[in-house]
């Protein structure tokens, strides 16, 4: 069959498209919704979605892990050697090797992306910006994160594998992007500090309890407990509480003289394995490589305890940079470091579930809601989020809660915006698929972080299903669950695990049912799915929300689901009677035990 030349389109930036001619979007990403009357009287086709193949993501996933270790070695004598240090791979593991996974998936998205799409379709050409004053550099991980979802940042990165290959015409365009000279993270809401009263008030309460910190304090901080029950965990060690923060990094542009006499070894690779070697020197955050030395000085005038008994967090060894240096310093003179866990997906995801990501590698112990998948270091213990916390009403009159996940970062091997579309499909199938009465009882409430994103999620569901309610995620979603007579989970969330932990009623379906489960979780879901808990299509769901609407409570504490709730709490959700007593013994004993690696 002869293919119909197609001008290749690769980002939603409309000042690269083309108009005139036939064009291939590299995906759903190109075409916003908001911008449906632009496209739609195109000429154009999306190319196939990377990745969703059967066994695909599992293989994808194998490979970028491995990887990921072979560069972080190598990242290591690198890094040493620009910076003076002495460092071993565990303190540099620590320090990035959460954004170094998330490069090296990133970068295989785009590469096979790219090259599915010139393989499958005829491609002579594609427009791209003159980036020549355009740095991928970001300012840290979190930086990173959201760059990728940037139109700019991703074109620039098209077009520099589009010239590794060199295989087909490029349009330079010179006033795109004319005067950016990279990516820059804005004050997003999910992620800027609350200046309001509350937090004033425990800012002033921290400058006088800091007061009182001594040097052997554990150190105890994001532990994912409710803050009271984090207060107790630390007046149980006979210290005064504390609430740890780090401050503000201090961002250094990108030196593009000094990048280019940084990197690693690419002569004894070929194809992407020399690409992504060839990229670390463009990409890698300033806060590794020119800032490096302003963060250590930063984190060495941090007045936290320099002797800690050890130290405890679920939720801020990722993206924390100066958290991280801190930790890295303080692993390195044998100080217990102990991570826990702080949401689904652990132990029972393909992509988190096994021992490769760095909460893993680098923890002395990984303290987790019930599960240890056969991992000695792994340790057993319970649902921090839910600590006193109880689940009072069942509203056998309240009505049908849906919640949802946000639109994806794109920084996973395949195609998570296709994937995404998907997943919006479903949530109208499930809508359109429940009884009329149900449906006017029916409450959608959206991500609370989804205005982040591109999604267009409100003019969706007005298009689609104009009467539906809508909650933005203004009301606490303690408050929705309590005035619920049901509660439906679209994905599968840490509210499932919570919810389950908490006793609330509820039901819950996904794309693609147990395929992202390790096998050693799959028991665990199949008890849920034949109780009715877990649906396998939104069909299946609206049909099992109306089998058992007028009696939902009757259903809920029948023996069988409680008998499947309960094991799978044992398993993944566990809930302690005297939590922090437990914790407390747990990281005493682990802690005396010296368990280095």
């Amino acid at each position: 069959m002869i293919l119909e030349k197609r001008h290749l389109i690769t980002t939603a930036n409309e000042c690269s498209w083309k108009f005139d001619r036939p064009v291939l979007f590299l995906g759903e990403w190109c075409r916003l919704y908001d911008r449906k009357q632009v496209w739609e009287g195109m000429d154009g086709i999306v190319a196939e979605p990377y990745g969703l193949e059967d066994g695909q993501k599992e293989h994808d996933i194998a490979y970028i892990q491995s990887l990921s270790m072979q560069l972080l070695v190598e990242l290591t004598d690198a890094l040493n050697a620009v910076h003076s240090t002495s460092h071993g791979t565990r303190y540099w593991e620590i320090v990035l090797g959460h954004w170094l996974q998330r490069y090296v998936a990133v970068i295989f998205n785009r590469y096979f992306t790219l090259d599915q799409a010139l393989n499958n379709y005829d491609v002579p050409g594609s427009t791209v910006f003159d980036s020549k004053a355009y740095s991928l550099a970001t300012a840290d991980s979190m930086g990173f994160i959201w760059a990728c979802n940037d139109d700019v940042w991703n074109h620039v990165l098209y077009s520099k594998i589009l010239n590794y290959w060199g295989n087909i015409e490029v349009e330079f365009d010179d006033e795109c992007i004319r005067g950016l000279h990279g990516f820059v993270l804005a004050e997003k809401s999910c992620f800027a500090p609350r200046a309001g009263g509350r937090q004033l008030i425990l800012n002033a309460i921290h400058k006088i309890t800091q007061i009182f910190s001594r040097e052997q304090d554990a150190f105890i901080v994001n532990s994912f407990l409710p803050m009271r029950e984090e207060i107790k965990l630390q007046l149980s060690f006979l210290q005064c509480p504390q609430l740890w923060r780090s401050p503000k990094l201090q961002v250094v542009s990108p030196d593009m003289g000094k990048r280019r006499s940084f990197g690693i070894d690419t002569k004894s690779h070929q194809g992407f394995e020399r690409f992504v070697r060839l990229l670390l020197c463009e990409v890698i955050p300033t806060c590794y490589l020119e800032g490096y030395s302003q963060m250590v000085q930063q984190m060495e005038q941090l007045s936290w305890p320099s002797k800690p008994k050890f130290i405890f967090t679920s939720n801020i060894f990722d993206t924390d940079e100066l958290f991280k240096s801190w930790v890295g310093s303080r692993v390195e003179e044998g100080i217990p470091y102990f991570v826990g866990q702080h949401g689904n997906n652990y132990g029972t995801h393909l992509y988190f579930g096994n021992k490769l990501w760095p909460e893993f590698t680098t923890s002395d112990n990984f303290f987790t809601w019930g599960w240890t998948n056969g991992i000695s270091k792994n340790i057993p213990a319970f649902v921090y989020k839910v600590v006193g916390q109880k689940y009072q009403s069942k509203e056998s009159e309240g009505g049908l809660l849906l919640i949802e996940l946000h639109p994806p970062y794109r920084i996973v091997p395949e195609d998570s915006d296709f994937e995404f579309g998907i997943y919006q499909e479903e949530q109208f199938r499930f809508v359109e698929a429940l009884p009329d009465d149900i449906t006017q009882k029916l409450t959608v409430r959206l991500h609370s972080g989804y205005r982040e994103f591109r999604w267009f999620d409100e003019q969706r569901w007005k298009d689609r299903s104009p009467f539906t309610i809508i909650e933005t995620g203004l009301v606490p979603i303690q408050q929705l669950i309590a005035k619920s007579r049901l509660v439906i989970y679209s994905y599968d969330s840490t509210g499932v695990i919570e919810s389950l932990a908490l006793n609330v009623p509820m039901m819950c379906f996904w794309h693609g049912g147990l395929d992202h489960l390790l096998p050693s979780a799959k028991p665990y879901y199949e008890l849920l799915r034949s109780a009715n808990i877990l649906a396998d299509t939104p069909e299946q769901a609206a049909e099992f929300v109306a089998l058992h609407w007028d009696n939902i409570n009757e259903w809920w504490e029948s023996p069988k689901v409680q008998g499947a709730r309960k094991t799978f709490c044992d398993q993944y959700a566990r809930v302690e009677k005297k939590p922090i007593r437990t914790l407390r013994k747990l990281l005493i004993n682990y802690a005396n035990q010296g368990n280095r690696i």
